[in-house]
């Protein structure tokens, strides 16, 4: 993947959520081309502390830092991974994983083996983003190769990257961070959901949200709102849930932000509050229980009630 060099921004003017992405993932990738995938994910974690903006476009990064490191490595997944760091929701895992996978001429066999010796779902979710490449975008034909993941539970989380594949769009301000979603309008990915079979239709009522936050960032009451016309029951509460992660994963350094969406969602609530908490724990790599969020929120009531769900 090739990057530009690093553009400097003068601080006293004001940078876009795009125009950030582009600067920090530039630098990083000239870091890691120095120094290392180790070191510039060391520094993407120094930054993410630094500076709360870069928090909410971090998984972006990763997975462009996992890019870089497949291609160092001549496309030896194995070798790449000996740097894997699961700072930011595992990115840098997905990102070397969708690469060296989607360039498989023999995908159904090399899933199986590609996140040896470590086959756990972080890996997994990267099989589903590199089996959307390897199938040029193809759902169906993407699902099917999930179902040969060794488990049910890591068929699932393949499941997972295959519709944040096609729906995620990673950045706010128009930048959209993974191929996919720039064709797919809310009314398809509702349709797309409602014809997707189980086990995969939760994993697509739980990203179909995105679609709706890449047209309007940060418009999470209303991507909320979309969730009511989803079906009722898992279509519904998946829905909610998903905009529920999308709060901390686009700003984990305000979990309040979040608060007031799931204090506004009635009957999702929970499952609002729910989804905050799973992804709290996947940004902090499951160093923090999910229940950590909770007391954050800003309101007591609203912080039981999420001691209650998460």
């Amino acid at each position: 993947m090739a990057h530009p060099s690093p553009v400097s921004v003068p601080s006293s003017e004001p940078i876009s959520t795009g125009d950030l992405y582009r600067t920090t993932s530039d630098e990083l990738v000239a870091l890691e081309r120095k120094q290392g995938a180790a070191a510039a994910l060391a520094e993407l974690g120094t930054r993410i502390a630094d500076d709360p903006r870069v928090a909410g476009i971090c998984h972006a990064i990763a997975h462009d830092l996992g890019h870089e490191a497949i291609a160092e490595s001549g496309g030896n997944a194995s070798k790449a991974l000996r740097s894997r760091d699961d700072v930011c929701g595992g990115g840098f895992t997905h990102g070397v994983i969708e690469v060296a996978l989607g360039s498989s001429k023999h995908p159904a066999r090399d899933l199986l083996t590609i996140c040896a010796p470590r086959q756990d779902g972080s890996c997994f979710h990267g099989v589903g983003h590199g089996l959307m490449f390897a199938t040029g975008m193809d759902v169906k034909r993407s699902l099917a190769l999930c179902d040969h993941a060794p488990t049910a539970l890591l068929a699932s989380r393949c499941g997972e990257g295959v519709f944040m594949q096609l729906f995620s769009a990673d950045v706010a301000g128009g930048h959209t961070a993974h191929a996919g979603s720039e064709a797919v309008t809310p009314q398809l990915a509702r349709a797309t959901c409602a014809g997707t079979r189980q086990p995969y239709a939760a994993n697509c009522w739980f990203y179909a949200p995105t679609v709706l936050l890449a047209q309007h960032p940060d418009d999470f009451a209303g991507a909320m709102q979309w969730c009511t016309s989803a079906p009722a029951g898992q279509g519904r509460l998946l829905c909610a849930r998903g905009v529920g992660s999308r709060t901390i994963k686009y700003h984990p350094e305000d979990p309040t932000i979040g608060a007031r969406v799931c204090a506004q969602a009635g009957d999702l609530g929970d499952s609002c509050l729910a989804g905050m908490g799973s992804y709290w724990s996947v940004h902090f790599r499951g160093e923090r229980a999910a229940s950590d969020v909770c007391r954050h929120l800003g309101d007591a009531d609203l912080a039981r009630r999420c001691r209650g769900v998460t």
